[in-house]
């Protein structure tokens, strides 16, 4: 009889614990606003001028966490973070020397960390800022909470995590606005998991009423693929039809996590393996006088695996560009960096806005 009151006492006690923590969890949920106004740090006078080259970098970092030794327990590997600050600090330095040597007009990076666990507690935020100091710089959050307990483990949790979406550009930034996007996941996995955003960054034009807008982005993984379609549909109905016809010049570059059908067979996934698969990006969704700029080689590795033997490893195109009708585009390269630093590849745009 005490055995049994003891087991229920355990039971009872667990119970509470586990009560206890979702509650703490929820209360310390990260709620941003549908529409919230950036804080731009302006370091620069200078204007977007028609006619002339501009230069955008995509680039998802990965955090400097998913180099070329790295997988991840959530795509299928072992790991939740890499094994050291050192290493940490080496794929950091490395995606630091891609950027300074391409030295690009607008960056659009994305998974960039503050101070979180997983990268360990590296700046890189400050660190970009820093390194380009006269350009307008923004951040946005895209995932914040005090303790993320995936993977579960206790050695390789994620634990604190405050990351998202930077854009620096050398031309005046007036206005930025993060949107929050729709759908989500269900409680309690969304006190401790991603908010994804879209920030809309709105540049002057030299001699003109019109704006240059910048759209920088990290669409939805790990769903059905519903969250991402709801995401498609609010950029392009919400947001590129409305600047489009306003007569703006617009850019979206970043991480959509689909893949343009042109290009689905270009790395096929064979159907036994238990692998993330990127749905789709539907063309049709687009706003009439816009399109799609993407790779025709891989812009992101799978992280099943360390990346030993590239001839025996599986690739996605998910990363990109889409351009209204009123830029011309002069040139689009993936820099392909073998991965090193990140599981993604930069990728360089340039454009001219047409008078």
């Amino acid at each position: 009889m005490r055995f049994l009151k003891f087991i229920i006492s355990i039971i009872i006690a667990l119970l509470i614990l586990v009560g206890a923590v979702l509650v703490y969890f929820t209360i310390r949920e990260y709620r941003p606003q549908d529409e919230e106004v950036m804080t731009v740090s302006n370091n620069s006078e200078l204007e977007v001028e028609l006619d002339k080259e501009i230069s955008l970098l995509t680039f998802n970092i990965g955090y400097a966490g998913l180099g070329v030794d790295e997988d991840f327990k959530m795509d299928g590997g072992k790991k939740g973070r890499a094994d050291s600050e050192d290493v940490v600090r080496g794929y950091l330095d490395g995606i630091k020397d891609i950027l300074s040597e391409v030295e690009a007009d607008i960056f659009l990076l994305q998974e960039v960390d503050k101070p979180s666990r997983r990268s360990y507690f590296i700046n890189q935020v400050d660190e970009f800022s820093e390194l380009f100091s006269d350009y307008d710089e923004v951040f946005s959050y895209n995932f914040l909470a005090d303790f993320v307990p995936f993977p579960f483990s206790f050695t390789d949790y994620m634990g604190k995590v405050a990351s998202g979406i930077q854009t620096l550009t050398k031309f005046k930034i007036t206005e930025s606005i993060r949107y929050q996007t729709p759908g989500g996941f269900k409680w309690p996995v969304r006190t401790v998991n991603l908010k994804r955003a879209i920030q809309v960054n709105y540049l002057p034009i030299k001699d003109s009423e019109k704006e240059l807008v910048i759209i920088n982005l990290h669409l939805s993984a790990y769903d059905d693929g519903e969250m991402k379609k709801a995401e498609t549909i609010f950029l392009a109905e919400e947001i590129l039809k409305k600047e489009y016809e306003k007569g703006n010049y617009v850019i979206v570059g970043g991480d959509f996590n689909q893949t343009h059908p042109d290009v689905i067979d270009n790395y096929p996934i064979p159907t036994e393996k238990n692998l993330w698969k990127p749905p789709l990006f539907d063309v049709d969704v687009l706003p009439n006088g816009f399109r799609f700029i993407y790779s025709e080689t891989a812009t992101c590795r799978s992280l099943d695996k360390p990346l030993k033997d590239p001839d025996n490893h599986y690739y996605y195109i998910i990363d990109g560009f889409i351009i209204s009708d009123n830029i011309s585009e002069i040139s689009f390269e993936n820099l392909d960096k073998g991965f090193l630093y990140s599981d993604h590849e930069p990728l360089l745009l340039k454009v001219k806005l047409i008078p």
